[in-house]
């Protein structure tokens, strides 16, 4: 040990005294800054605010959310969905984002894509109602700021258009809060975050790992795309490019140009090496198990863009379909058109609309006919609602002011009261001419009797493979004294909502193609005129019945 000091320290009373004047002042200067200016500060003439720009209402949001995506990329983007969003599945599905946040995936253009990929595609397109294609060839980039840049044209308006790939992860809460309060220690001015330009453009094939851009930044990346000259050949992102020619050329524009190499980073290999503290995005990821990994290593928080609010006053209904295109892809060309008349059915009258596929796909190892998956697929989503309205791919929704509720109202007066209503589980029609009921369209209770009901019509294995299937399971069900009671049949009944398309009249609600054939092309004809009925509703239309075979 060193030898110790033998002297004495000297008091000094005035060193107390000049520590307790410093420390006053101190705080005396901090309660005026908050006294006179408490949330905001100024640079120049301008005020920097630490509140957010707006206050958030449908329409209006913090962050234009895009991700880049193939169109092979069906389970990257339901990974995604799941670590951004916490949506696992489409049972209660997001019918209008109404958060902070406004998401899409946006997939790249393609030429071919091998038919198994385009169904399973073209099913998750109908039941997310997510996915922006960019069909023209042109740059992927210049296409991505155009949308971004014309979607006030929807009503749709943001602070901030962030874009990352679908190998990379971004923390959005963790953003925000940067946004608001400082990037890598500069407090911005609201100028500033208008035309904010930050990424990681220096890192030759990462340098679209992470973009955001101030919502004034767009115009002028855009306008400017011809006139740049390029600085380094090797970086052939547009966005990177305009970055690093403003860089070079600072006088040239108002941008304010961040390129960050440390909140936006490149996966090191090892969740171990990505900085918890300073990682807002990480890129270049190619494992799930490393991606999984990295949500939890950076506790990536969900950011939830529904605020779901369950009117107690309103039954909560959900329209469901089959989202399954079969093998011979017959049904592929009206598949999204039929999705998104069902859809838009829903939004318009206050319903959730739910299309399944995954019950269908599973009927092989069940090793019965792939309709049966309509059962199935409605023992899975009837207990998230009061009332189910199953309607087959193969039918078009014609009339959007026919409501369920409105319906209701109709089977309580054919049954005689609400009373006598409430005991109903199941209501189904059998079309004129027809020797049963049609169970392409039926609307079911969420009730102890619908659940043993479809156990008990599940057990039909003699139905399994022939036999018209589900749909005699059903119909055999309802004519025994059991189920009878709680079935409401409308027997010979073409208008209610299951016409077929000879039989169509103005106003009626649902036209049902039970082919023989394929029905993708007079399904595309209805669909026409059922929005030239929206537009013109007294406009003289006809159907075409006619299939392909």
């Amino acid at each position: 040990m060193g030898k110790k000091d033998s002297k004495l320290p000297v008091y000094n009373p005035l060193r107390n005294i000049n520590i307790y004047v410093v420390i006053f002042l101190i705080s005396f200067l901090i309660l005026l800054s908050y006294v006179f200016n408490p949330y905001e500060q100024k640079i120049g003439n301008e005020e920097i605010s630490n509140e957010p720009n707006e206050i958030f209402e449908p329409g209006n949001y913090n962050i234009l959310f895009a991700v880049t995506s193939t169109v092979g990329a069906i389970h990257q983007r339901r990974l995604l969905r799941e670590a951004f969003f916490g949506i696992k599945n489409n049972l209660e599905p997001c019918m209008s984002q109404d958060g902070k946040v406004y998401y899409k995936f946006l997939i790249e253009p393609y030429k071919s894509v091998e038919r198994g990929t385009l169904r399973d595609y073209t099913a998750e397109l109908i039941e997310y109602d997510d996915i922006k294609e960019f069909p023209n060839l042109r740059n992927f980039q210049e296409s991505i700021l155009q949308w971004a840049q014309d979607l006030d044209k929807e009503d749709i308006n943001y602070n901030y258009l962030v874009i990352i790939n679908d190998k990379a992860l971004i923390n959005l809460e963790k953003l925000q809060q940067v946004l608001e309060e400082s990037i890598n220690g500069n407090v911005l001015t609201q100028t500033q975050k208008r035309n904010l330009f930050w990424g990681s453009f220096m890192t030759e094939g990462a340098d679209d790992m992470a973009v955001i851009l101030g919502r004034d930044a767009i115009a002028p990346i855009l306008n400017s795309k011809d006139n740049i000259m390029v600085v380094n050949s090797n970086f052939t992102n547009m966005i990177t490019q305009a970055f690093q020619y403003y860089q070079t050329n600072p006088s040239e524009t108002e941008l304010f140009l961040v390129n960050d190499d440390v909140g936006i980073v490149e996966f090191p290999n090892a969740v171990e090496n990505v900085s918890i503290e300073k990682t807002i995005a990480v890129g270049r990821i190619f494992l799930e198990e490393d991606m999984r990994d990295l949500i939890e290593h950076l506790s990536i928080p969900k950011t939830f863009i529904c605020n779901r609010q369950n009117d107690p006053n309103k039954l909560n209904i959900a329209i469901i379909t089959s989202s399954f295109v079969y093998d011979n892809l017959c049904m592929l060309p009206a598949a999204r058109m039929t999705g998104d008349n069902k859809r838009g059915y829903a939004q318009r009258n206050g319903y959730s609309f739910v299309g399944r596929s995954a019950e269908f796909s599973q009927q092989r190892y069940k090793k019965r006919k792939t309709v049966w998956g309509k059962f199935d697929a409605v023992e899975k989503v009837l207990p998230h609602y009061d009332w189910i309205f199953w309607l087959d791919m193969d039918t078009v929704i014609m009339n959007y002011n026919v409501t369920v509720e409105g319906l209701f109202e109709k089977f309580v007066g054919i049954v005689g009261g609400w009373e006598q209503f409430e005991k109903k589980h199941l209501i189904v029609a059998r079309p004129v001419h027809d020797v049963m009921i049609n169970a392409g369209v039926f609307m079911m209770r969420n009730s102890e009797w619908s659940r043993d009901f479809l156990r008990v019509a599940q057990s039909r294995r003699d139905l399994y493979l022939g036999h018209m299937y589900e749909q005699h399971a059903m119909w055999d069900l309802i004519r025994q004294p059991e189920w009878k009671p709680g079935t409401l049949y409308l027997d010979q009944d073409d208008r209610t909502f299951n016409t077929f398309p000879s039989r169509y009249i103005r106003g009626d609600f649902v036209v049902h193609y039970a082919p023989d054939g394929c029905p993708a092309k007079p399904i595309i004809d209805a669909i026409g005129k059922m929005k030239l009925l929206e537009i013109n509703p007294n406009a003289n239309i006809s159907l075409t019945h006619k299939m392909d075979h």
